[in-house]
């Protein structure tokens, strides 16, 4: 122990306490001044960034005396403070003369300023903040503010002021207050010696970066962040200004007060001082993107240095280092080895925004491995939002909506399957996709469903294609030719990955509904009931190439049956639903028909169109016209009834026809009214648009799901395999008329309508869960269905007796409506196809007994209900009619508005049911 003491004390010891703090702070100011000198040759005060920039990437000597000044400067600043700790520890403060004592108090706001001043003329967006902190400070300062201002700062636009007096003026003045205290010019060699080589070994292996200013994160430097935290809780900085006015006062004053008094206000001054190093980490690790608070393993930037040692071997040929590139105005040393990348469109051309926007890594040098440290390889997942796509400079408002999208929440997925397995009590409850547990009804989404939201991340390089889920951006942007798809494959069946692609995917607005199928061929089947095709439970060796067949990458076997009319006409997706609809607007809806807000209204005039020109736009519609082209210069643009946002590929011609353009293959179409049938009387004002013009709906029936705890299967959220197994049974399928049923909508101005709407079999299933984990329910029955916009639309409405005389419109389910005539009186009878379930006596397929109510919750919406006995009746009168009388007769057209007083005038031979 004697021995390992000694050692201490005599070799180790010196290698840190090897002088005074004081000299200490000398010879570092030495290091300081003098590498300062030689990095001023290269400077650039009228480019700063840049020519720093231009340092790190060129030159490995130049980054080292760069490195030497900052680590030099900040051990002064160190040891500057310590040396005052060393004075009030050794109680040496009052032998201090008084002016000397003045000229050093004023030297500490000086020392501040020069190393702040340092930093700011970095010229990056970390120091662009700092200089606007500093200047908002200084002018802040009663009467002389804006004087002092413009003489230490300057305009700001240039950093000329500010350079002078960090070289010259206050570096000058901390020299000679330094010799006037300390009485010396030059420390002792040894101590000189030993600050030289700390210095130079931090010099060598941590270089302190330049902001990308893409960060999200932006900072001052250590020393100030403690400031910043202070001037983050106080509503005026001139707060701040008094307090360290009166700090400074009491710093001169301190030699003047009597031992007790000094002792006591010294005491003050080291807690202060705790104080603000405790405000400083807190800071530094605790505070992130827009100064929020979050934990430092959430915090996207904690290290801010190049760390490794500087490669003093120039690899790059004299001609190749002189072709910098400039991205968004700034340096950037990618294109430099990737100049040869093709493919990308305008706006995300690297020429324009660099590589590093999208990809992040270190753009200042041009050693391979330090360039891709911490590169995004696939840029545009959630995961890296605030580091490619949401940056300052990109599209940060969009992916702040895009979380809370229904498309990233799955809120209506998630709260109705809760409600399904009765762990919630009611189907419009919000939730997020994110915040999922393990109870049985979250585990069954895990297990089976939540693989289909834009936060899922796509971890491999390729096109999306069918089996695509999620993907952040990419789900819907990305795009690949056929030449970056098969160089592509060549880059990925090569071993040595020593050939790059040279043909880029591209990020456009040429969403197809491609982009869109991946997830949405799944659930409501949307995608595919578009496309006129219906899923079977036929696998691909059943059937033979025919039209009349389509087998999906996930080999799903479809039939044809009938395309909506918008395919036929070459609409897509994105034709009708805008960019609000699909990223969200930043509202938290429960349901996707609540975020989307297009209307067949909007285009299918009945009344006098409600338009804009393009001056009164939002942002971001008019950017999409730009990058889209569209010309229609002094036209006028529908309005979104709901939305209230332009339909920018809508127009009113000078002949007063409303048009739309389609945006991917630009053909123009003419936007007819309804006709006049669907808007006469009053018989009919209930009715939504689909409800007649649903061509077909996808229909499943008597479905079972069960737990199997002894499968392996995979949790579709984390991506990875688990034990245990949610399986489903399915039942049958059935491409027919849809069910009608009473939605109450909210309408713009807030009232409640009435409407009658397409619904289909939400679920008609039994559900067995008592394998589940603590679970010992008994199987669980729901017959809910659920409202549909399927997407099957059809030029001709059904015809009338398809809803007055179906069972299946009414809800009943499938079989016979028998009108019954005895004498001169009717009665409706009801023969069902399928027997009747043994939970609820329905058959298999009803939604509500013939001529009965459902009382209890009977859809996936607490705002949709199946006819009530009363509407029953009104509908089956009417079907009454329809079986002696066409549907095209002057009588049935004419019961459109006048029905009451056609019952009052009946023919002899007229026979309506009898209620009683």
């Amino acid at each position: 122990m004697a021995r390992f003491n000694k050692f201490l004390r005599t070799k180790l010891v010196p290698l840190f306490y090897f002088d005074t703090f004081g000299n200490i702070a000398i010879a570092s100011l030495i290091i300081c001044s003098v590498s300062g000198i030689f990095l001023a040759i290269v400077f650039d005060v009228n480019s700063p960034y840049d020519s720093i920039a231009k340092i790190l990437m060129i030159s490995s000597s130049g980054t080292f005396i760069r490195n030497l000044h900052y680590w030099s400067a900040q051990i002064f600043l160190i040891f500057t403070f310590l040396h005052i700790w060393d004075h009030f520890n050794k109680k040496t403060e009052g032998k201090v003369k008084p002016g000397v004592w003045l000229r050093l108090t004023i030297s500490i706001s000086v020392v501040l300023f020069v190393m702040l001043s340092g930093f700011i003329l970095k010229d990056d967006a970390d120091s662009r903040q700092a200089f606007l902190i500093l200047q908002n400070l200084i002018e802040n300062i009663p009467f002389a503010g804006n004087i002092l201002s413009s003489t230490f700062l300057g305009s700001g636009e240039n950093l000329q002021i500010l350079y002078i007096h960090h070289i010259v003026t206050a570096t000058i003045f901390i020299i000679i207050v330094t010799y006037e205290h300390s009485k010396i010019i030059w420390t002792k060699l040894s101590t000189f010696f030993y600050t030289l080589i700390y210095s130079v070994l931090l010099s060598l292996f941590l270089t302190p970066e330049l902001h990308d200013s893409l960060s999200p994160v932006i900072k001052g430097p250590w020393y100030f962040l403690g400031l910043q935290e202070l001037l983050h809780w106080t509503s005026n900085p001139i707060y701040s200004i008094i307090v360290l006015f009166l700090l400074t006062l009491l710093f001169y004053f301190l030699p003047k007060f009597s031992f007790e008094r000094r002792e006591f206000f010294k005491k003050g001054f080291i807690y202060l001082t705790l104080i603000y190093f405790t405000l400083t980490l807190f800071a530094y690790f605790f505070r992130g993107e827009n100064w929020l608070l979050t934990f430092p393993w959430n915090n996207p930037k904690l290290n801010y240095f190049d760390t490794g040692l500087i490669n003093f071997e120039n690899k790059f040929p004299a001609d190749t280092i002189k072709q910098f590139s400039y991205a968004n105005n700034r340096l950037e040393g990618c294109l430099t080895c990737h100049s040869n990348i093709s493919g990308f469109t305008d706006s995300h051309n690297p020429q324009a925004i660099g590589c590093t926007s999208c990809h992040a890594g270190n753009p200042f040098t041009f050693d391979k491995d330090k360039a891709h440290y911490q590169m995004i390889l696939i840029p545009g997942n959630e995961s890296n939002y605030n580091r490619s796509c949401g940056t300052i400079n990109c599209h940060p408002a969009i992916v702040q909506r895009v979380p809370n999208s229904i498309m990233s929440t799955l809120s209506g997925m998630i709260s109705v399957n809760k409600f399904v397995f009765e762990e919630d009590n009611s189907p419009d409850n919000p939730y997020h996709v994110k915040n999922l547990g393990n109870s049985a009804a979250e585990s069954h989404l895990r297990n089976l469903c939540v693989s289909c939201h834009i936060g899922n991340e796509k971890t491999e390089l390729g096109p999306i294609t069918q089996l695509s889920r999620g993907g952040g951006c990419n789900a819907c942007h990305l795009n690949y030719t056929n030449e970056a798809k098969s160089q592509l494959s060549l880059y990925t069946k090569n071993i040595s990955k020593d050939t790059l692609p040279l043909l880029h995917p591209s990020l456009s607005l040429n969403i197809t509904n491609d982009h869109c199928f991946g997830c949405h061929s799944r659930s409501g089947r949307i995608s595919t009931n578009y496309e006129g095709w219906h899923e079977t439970k036929l696998r691909p060796d059943n059937v033979e190439e025919s039209d009349r067949y389509r087998i999906l990458e996930d080999e799903r076997v479809f039939e044809f049956v009938k395309a909506d009319v918008h395919h036929v006409a070459g609409m897509d997706c994105i034709d009708c639903h805008n960019s609000y609809e699909t990223m969200g607007d930043g509202n938290l809806y429960s349901h996707k028909e609540d975020q989307v807000k297009i209307e067949c209204i909007d285009c299918h005039l009945t009344s006098a169109p409600q338009t804009a020109n393009i001056n009164s736009f939002d942002a971001e519609s008019n950017k999409i016209i730009k990058l889209r082209k569209i010309n229609f210069t002094g036209q006028k643009f529908l309005i979104g009834k709901k939305s209230g946002y332009p339909l920018i590929n809508t127009f009113v011609d000078s002949l007063n026809n409303a048009k739309l353009v389609t945006k991917n293959r630009k053909k123009t179409l003419l936007l007819n009214p309804p006709a006049n049938i669907c808007t006469a009387g009053k018989a009919h004002k209930d009715l939504s648009c689909s409800s007649c013009h649903t061509s077909w709906v996808p229909q499943c029936i008597g479905c079972h799901t069960e737990y199997n705890p002894a499968n392996r299967s995979f949790d579709l959220l984390i991506n990875k395999e688990i034990k245990g197994e949610w399986i489903e049974h399915i039942g049958d399928f059935f491409a027919e008329l849809p069910t009608l049923g009473v939605k109450t909508k909210k309408e713009v101005d807030g009232r409640e309508t009435r409407v009658i709407d397409t619904f289909m079999p939400g679920m008609i299933m039994t559900l067995d869960k008592k394998n589940f984990k603590n679970n010992n329910s008994n199987t669980i029955f729901k017959r809910l269905f659920a409202p549909t916009f399927s997407h099957t639309i059809n030029r001709e409405s059904r015809d009338c007796k398809s809803c007055h005389n179906s069972s299946l419109a009414l809800g009943y389910g499938r079989g016979k409506l028998n009108f019954i005539i005895s004498g001169k009186t009717g009665r409706w009878q009801f023969i069902p196809k399928y027997a009747a379930i043994k939970y609820d006596g329905l058959p298999e397929d009803g939604w509500t007994g013939f001529l009965k109510e459902r009382r209890d919750q009977s859809a996936t919406r607490s705002n949709s209900r199946p006819f009530l006995i009363e509407e029953q009746k009104k509908i089956l009168t009417v079907g009454s009619c329809l079986i002696c009388h066409k549907q095209t007769s002057s009588l049935i057209i004419n019961s459109l508005t006048h029905f009451d007083s056609l019952k009052q005038n009946l023919s002899p031979k007229c026979v309506l049911p009898d209620w009683n």
